[in-house]
């Protein structure tokens, strides 16, 4: 006997046609309502005067619709995932008008993001193209293909923080870095296009940009789409990539990103100081190898600096806690440029006033005053950047989605073919990725330097190795990874991480590739990083005192290579220090390929990576 009823099949296919509409109803809605078109979603267009109202209006639409579609989804056409990030986006908009008042309209417009955060349409085809991937492999997963990729996970668009210790946040609680700021503003919006966005802080001030270079995949992953590169410049030869300073030419960075990962590159945000015309002009070389980036521009001061003046009676005193007291008479967070290297050439100004005063922001129990220095920057300008780039990203997710969308009007039949359209798109990023290794390094003024540094493949031991998970305490790497110190402040992340020792026996350190791939006679050159550390009842940190202090020799650290002593000076190069022979810096491999380091060392230093250029 036939049932009047419908099959399984035929109910997802209805409950797939409702929803549908009810997302183009809501979309469509949505748009009508705050000025928006298909062509531009994301207007910023901010109602102040009248935002009870209009908030009220298009909340009640909102959760009238929010039952049309699941967020665990990913959405099906270009139309549902524009509706959701519509959606999101006025929710966004709502919480900054809370965070910062009426200047909320004024800092977080799209002229003003456009002119904060820069990049080429050749770059920004690149980002997209990354970003269009991400929601491909949604719509994979959401059909029940995600065999096709071998995990039934949602996709991870994963960003790196790179940089010192402004960039870590040093001096604030973790969860006040721009970092973790842009993984709050954006994960939301990611997750309702099917994507998880990660931000990961990795950056610190104990490791050199030499570590950055040649330890870039052990330090931040094999996988990542986003590095973003911000050091202060140090030293007044700071875009020589084998001065002393922690920083390192974005140039550079740019060259070893790109060897390391090939064939896919990752895209480069550079949001340091050390930035300007003519490095944009040199990374624009970079660029049209295949490597994406954008930069973050000056245009940021401006935006704070029209904030009203902390100093004015009637100024920035009563403004929400996120602007207020943000620059007095232009000293942003109290500070201003200057000329005192042991300040990181920034210093408290005397017009700082209240700024100052209120630069950091953290429990009175947490605060550590070695890090809260006028040059790292405090929680507002952490929180301006944070929110700047999260508004870029949700626009570059926005434009990612319409460019899936014209190239399947271009191409029909992918709207029913998604693995045809992930093809599409990742054969772009191999042939990006074989124009790079094909092409000729891009040059600098620095050419002795680079003659050293640009071309060699490295393998490298990190201490900050987010590929190493085990115990590191066998025969074969018999040191020990130092953990944070326990703190009551389980807020503050645990900046930097370094292989401690823990006795002044030898031990033997192999690096991480396989010996095996070294050939008999290979030229290698040996570098070992090394830090000071404070050490108090057994207890034991880092230094924040520059390692410049600590005099470092072949009698206060002895190390072997293969079983020879280094008996000639540490040659320091970048921060970093390679291990020399009788004949030089060269070592030949050994006939069985061994490539072991023995190093012994005082309490008072410790050593964060080991690497061999080849």
């Amino acid at each position: 006997m036939m049932h009047d009823t419908p099959s399984s099949s035929r109910k997802k296919a209805l409950r797939s046609s409702i929803h549908l509409f009810l997302m183009s109803m809501l979309a469509f809605i949505i748009g009508f309502l705050m000025s928006y078109d298909a062509a531009t979603m994301q207007d910023n267009t901010w109602d102040i005067d009248d935002v009870d109202g209009s908030i009220t209006t298009l909340d009640t639409v909102i959760n009238s619709a929010a039952a049309a579609f699941e967020d665990d989804d990913a959405p099906a056409t270009t139309l549902e995932l524009l509706g959701r990030i519509a959606l999101r986006q006025r929710q966004l908009n709502n919480e900054i008008i809370r965070e910062y008042g009426v200047f909320g309209k004024d800092i977080f417009n799209k002229i003003n993001v456009e002119k904060i955060i820069q990049l080429s349409p050749l770059s920004q085809t690149k980002l997209l193209r990354k970003i269009m991937i991400k929601i491909v492999l949604s719509r994979i997963k959401n059909q029940g293909n995600e065999g096709a990729e071998g995990s039934s996970s949602a996709p991870v668009f994963q960003w790196v923080t790179v940089g010192d210790s402004s960039a870590a946040g040093y001096g604030n609680a973790y969860s006040q870095s721009y970092t973790s700021i842009l993984q709050t503003t954006v994960s939301s919006i990611f997750q309702s296009a099917g994507i998880e966005f990660v931000a990961s802080n990795r950056a610190g001030d104990t490791f050199s940009g030499m570590e950055v270079a040649f330890c870039t995949k052990e330090m931040f992953g094999a996988d990542v789409d986003v590095l973003s590169w911000d050091f202060m410049p140090l030293d007044t030869n700071h875009f020589d990539p084998l001065s002393n300073s922690q920083g390192m030419d974005p140039l550079l960075f740019g060259e070893r990103v790109g060897m390391t990962y090939y064939p896919q590159l990752p895209f480069l945000y550079f949001l340091g100081k050390a930035t300007g015309v003519e490095m944009q002009q040199q990374l624009g070389a970079l660029e049209n190898r295949g490597v994406g980036f954008a930069m973050m521009t000056d245009a940021l001061r401006e935006v704070v600096l029209s904030v009203p003046n902390g100093n004015d009676n009637d100024g920035g005193g009563n403004l929400p806690p996120v602007a207020s007291n943000f620059h007095c008479n232009g000293a942003i967070e109290g500070v201003e440029a200057c000329d005192d290297l042991t300040q990181m050439y920034q210093c408290y100004s005397n017009e700082g006033g209240e700024c100052k005063k209120v630069k950091y922001d953290v429990a009175k129990e947490c605060v550590d005053p070695r890090y809260q220095t006028p040059w790292n920057d405090g929680f507002k300008m952490h929180r301006l950047k944070g929110r700047l780039l999260g508004f870029h990203m949700i626009e570059m997710l926005r434009l990612a989605a319409l460019e899936l969308d014209l190239l399947e009007l271009k191409q029909p039949h992918l709207r029913d073919s998604p693995l045809e359209t992930l093809d599409i798109l990742r054969n772009e990023e191999e042939v990006e990725g074989f124009l790079f290794s094909k092409t000729t390094a891009t040059t600098s003024t620095n050419e002795s330097s680079w003659d050293l540094l640009k071309l060699k493949k490295s393998t490298c031991l990190n201490a900050m190795s987010i590929l190493q998970n085990s115990d590191q305490r066998d025969e074969v790497l018999p040191i020990q990874l130092h953990p944070p110190q326990s703190s009551i402040c389980e807020e503050f992340v645990p900046f930097q991480t370094a292989f401690f020792r823990t006795s002044y026996r030898e031990q033997r350190i192999r690096l991480l590739e396989p010996v095996s791939e070294f050939n008999e006679g290979r030229e290698v050159m040996y570098g070992v990083c090394l830090h000071a550390s404070i050490c108090d009842a057994g207890q034991c940190e880092v230094d924040p005192v520059p390692i410049e202090d600590t005099i470092i020799t072949v009698d206060t650290v002895q190390m072997s290579v293969h079983g020879k002593h280094i008996i000639s000076e540490l040659t320091r190069i970048g921060g970093c220090y390679f291990l020399g022979n009788e004949e030089g810096l060269i070592w030949k491999e050994e006939a069985d390929g061994e490539s072991g380091i023995t190093i012994r060392t005082s309490n008072t230093l410790f050593v964060s990576s080991f690497f061999a250029l080849h």
